[in-house]
């Protein structure tokens, strides 16, 4: 019995290590989610998924996400004026579709062949101001019995950017390359290696964010410029332990560098327990570190070749925590509501807090602290 939890819970907390060697099973799924945040960023994204089985080796999947995006900053209006800048724009120099709705479509396949489990998938997302194609591919393969796992992954991205407050358009690609290692020590541990590698070359700046040049006679709002090439690293490990028939601890530790001299450590931790044989309760919390880009600064006096204020790149540590609950349906699980007497409904529910603290104020809302809330709602329904 013992032995049976942890099987449910390894897989739960490793799933991208795919132990079963048959398709995915007959599933719909639906998720509702929504962030804000104190720099007035509010999103709401619901998003759909099916998959159908073809036959025991076979599946296909279907997926649709839309999300609304309201944002403070994309709300404002800045006569820019620089070297790269376009003011004289169709629109009069500002966007009238400040608030984004942005549409992704998917279709994958997925087939285990000779022992294996190969998964393909495309993306396609579209909005008022940018298009995103992307291509991703998995092979995982298991050995010695399903104790160890080997995975590869590649993704690949093709973006074209086209501004409203800009008279070009400029493209990104991203190519990105993953492999993973997962190996069952023990019948109470597991422990997965991962790494990646991903080339990112084009535009590589966010189109509406401003920086200010503090000229000695007047303030000179001009473009962001990004280095065209990112070269990103990332190495990293988890382990899961079962601390009882029904309950598992994980410990995960990921480090992460790239060619913008940024580096980054992340540790991470959950702790998962079955309440029931159909109910799971999940705490996770995760810290994150990292240092500034090479050519971020906390001011600029001239306009140099190199300028951001993206946060993202200045020197900051974060803070997660969330909480999930997964109720399985089953006889007698819930009085008022009697369709969960189908045992193969599942609802889940979480609620995390973010919490973001860096060197210099954000370039708009002159904040340091950037504290988010994350809200999700999903039904699973397998026939």
């Amino acid at each position: 019995m013992a032995r049976r939890w942890m099987i449910i819970l390894l897989i739960a907390v490793l799933g991208s290590a795919a132990l079963a060697q048959e398709a995915p099973d007959n599933e719909f799924q639906f998720n509702l989610s929504g962030y804000a945040d104190n720099f007035w960023v509010f999103i709401f994204y619901p998003n759909l998924s099916l998959t159908k089985r073809l036959d025991d080796k076979t599946a296909i999947t279907g997926r649709y996400l839309v999300d609304a995006i309201t944002s403070a900053s994309m709300k404002s209006r800045f006569e820019v004026d620089g070297v790269t800048s376009a003011t004289n724009t169709r629109n009069g120099g500002g966007d009238n579709s400040p608030d984004e709705l942005r549409h992704e479509m998917g279709l994958g396949i997925t087939r285990i062949l000779a022992g294996r489990t190969i998964a393909v998938n495309g993306l396609y997302s579209t909005e008022h101001d940018y298009t995103s194609s992307t291509v991703t591919a998995q092979i995982t393969q298991p050995l010695a019995r399903n104790n160890t796992v080997v995975q590869l992954g590649l993704v690949r991205s093709w973006d074209e950017v086209f501004p409203q407050t800009r008279d070009w358009r400029r493209n990104k690609d991203v190519r990105t390359y993953s492999a993973g290692l997962t190996q069952t020590l023990t019948p109470d541990l597991i422990v997965q290696l991962n790494g990646s590698y991903s080339d990112m070359d084009g535009h590589l700046s966010d189109n509406y964010q401003v920086v200010t040049v503090l000229r000695p006679d007047r303030a000179l709002f001009v473009e962001p410029v990004h280095p065209g090439r990112r070269i990103r690293r990332a190495a990293g490990m988890r382990s899961n332990w079962r601390l009882g028939p029904r309950s598992a601890l994980q410990v995960g530790y990921r480090y992460y560098w790239d060619t913008w001299d940024i580096g980054s450590h992340t540790v991470s931790t959950a702790y998962r327990r079955y309440l029931n044989t159909l109910n799971l309760l999940e705490l996770t919390a995760r810290h994150y570190r990292q240092d500034r880009a090479f050519f971020f600064q906390d001011t600029y006096a001239a306009v140099e070749p190199l300028m951001t204020v993206d946060s993202k790149l200045d020197r900051h540590f974060s803070t997660e925590v969330e909480a999930r609950f997964v109720l399985n349906g089953g006889p007698g699980q819930w009085r008022y509501l009697p369709w969960l007497d189908d045992e193969r409904v599942q609802l889940t529910t979480s609620f995390a807090v973010y919490h973001r603290r860096t060197d210099t104020p954000d370039w708009h809302s002159r904040r340091r602290d950037l504290i988010a809330y994350l809200v999700n709602f999903g039904i699973r329904y397998r026939w």
